[in-house]
């Protein structure tokens, strides 16, 4: 019995040691502060309100780095190539991934650091920030390589539909509804119209105008990156939204997102496709909308046609550590930190935009973010993201400029379509695509 009882306080005594051990192994490895390069805007404003909370919690500073959209990705790009240790963890725009991903400069936060996947977070979530992507096209050469999960997202920004319920009884459900209903509204004599367009040319008109090209069964690659943009379906998306225009304010060919939004605040427009977060600042906040409280938020209308559906587009901020991170364990315990349910709700409540189920489907906050059940719902179709090649932005610009040009009356929807999958074709035959 002694003999037990020794034993049983060595063996005690052993856990306190090695427990003991490794808390100041952890401790002695602990760095000052953690180097982020993140977006400057009010994207990242959430995340700077919630760091005081890491550095009172761990004791270690963090260091923000902000640079403008273009900037951030040539600071990322200039650092990963030359192979120096500036970051212990990138903020990245999704469509970044492919580049990022490609060159293998990010460090697989499953295969590396033991990262599980949780319930919590829908599927899609994930998919975006895996590499090479789970479904849809792959790049050439990257068809064979292990898939691995290489950023967990932070602004889990994806579109979706609104509508002013208290004009509006019954919400719309297909394109051609959003039509009907925004044609009773039309009287610009009165300053009342049944649809704004986001229609400036690039990325403002395809952020428009893909969801809905979708939601009519269009597409613009098949699965071996062949341009499938010139088709009835896309035709037809893009004559719709051509219909919608003739409801909409005159001008909305340069209207960006701030235009759509203030014609919506202001009580002029009834009808729109939204992002999260202009939906917080502009349409939920009573300091510059007349509209709180009377907003509808639900996903986006079904195309027409035997291959319509309902459809979103996903345009999510990602959390990546870079291979050349100077503490990847720490930069790997932050993410997981910000990422975590209870500080997703603090973030939320600074104005975030989340992405967990359990956060979209909170109560308190849905009180104070109305939109949030359609965000959800969305997550659930799934949306739609935008093709995964380094190529993308000079697509977004073929097509977007074409789209305006047919908004602008300078070419019809055919030739608009057939000249868009042209040019798109010829670039991706130079890139080695076709």
């Amino acid at each position: 019995m002694k003999l037990k009882t020794v034993s049983l306080i060595v063996v005690f005594c052993l856990i306190l040691v090695v427990n003991c051990s490794f808390s100041l192994a952890e401790e002695s490895s602990k760095p000052k502060e953690l180097t982020i390069a993140a977006l400057a805007g009010m994207e990242t404003d959430p995340l700077k309100a919630i760091i005081p909370l890491w550095e009172e919690q761990y004791g270690i500073k963090i260091n923000l780095i902000l640079y403008p959209y273009n900037s951030l990705y040539e600071k990322i790009v200039t650092t990963m190539v030359a192979g120096v240790s500036t970051y212990d963890v990138i903020l990245i725009d999704d469509p970044w991934m492919p580049k990022l991903g490609k060159e293998g400069w990010l460090l697989p936060l499953d295969k590396e650091l033991g990262y599980e996947k949780e319930d919590d977070i829908m599927p899609v979530s994930y998919d975006l920030g895996t590499w090479p992507p789970p479904y849809g096209p792959i790049p050439p050469g990257e068809e064979n390589k292990e898939k691995e999960l290489l950023a967990l997202p932070l602004i889990g920004n994806l579109e979706f539909f609104m509508f002013r319920s208290d004009l509006i009884p019954e919400e719309p459900i297909t394109w051609d509804d959003v039509y009907n209903i925004g044609s009773k509204f039309y009287d610009p004599k009165n300053g009342s119209f049944g649809y704004v367009i986001r229609g400036a040319a690039g990325n403002p008109v395809i952020s428009e105008f893909y969801p809905m090209l979708v939601s009519f069964g269009g597409r613009i690659f098949d699965e071996n990156w062949n341009v499938a943009l010139n088709s009835p379906e896309s035709v037809a998306a893009l004559e719709m939204l051509l219909k919608l225009k003739t409801i909409s304010p005159s001008g909305v060919e340069a209207y960006d997102a701030a235009e759509r939004s203030r014609e919506v605040a202001a009580g002029r427009a009834v009808q729109a496709l939204i992002w999260p977060g202009e939906a917080s600042q502009m349409i939920e906040n009573p300091e510059v909308s007349q509209v709180v409280g009377k907003m509808k938020y639900i996903k986006i209308p079904k195309g027409l046609g035997k291959n319509g559906r309902h459809a979103s587009l996903m345009g999510n901020w990602l959390l990546a550590i870079p291979k050349t991170a100077p503490n990847p364990e720490w930069a790997f315990k932050f993410i997981l930190w910000v990422t975590s349910s209870d500080i997703q709700k603090i973030y939320a409540k600074n104005g975030g935009v989340p992405f967990r189920v359990s956060t979209l489907s909170d109560p308190e906050l849905i009180k104070t973010y109305p939109f949030y059940p359609a965000m959800l719902d969305s997550l659930k179709i799934p949306p739609d993201w935008r093709p995964r090649t380094e190529e993308w932005f000079a697509v977004e610009n073929i097509l977007g400029t074409y789209v305006n040009a047919a908004l602008s009356g300078q070419v019809s929807s055919q030739e608009a379509i057939e000249k868009a999958a042209k040019e798109i074709e010829e670039h991706m035959k130079e890139k080695g695509y076709l």
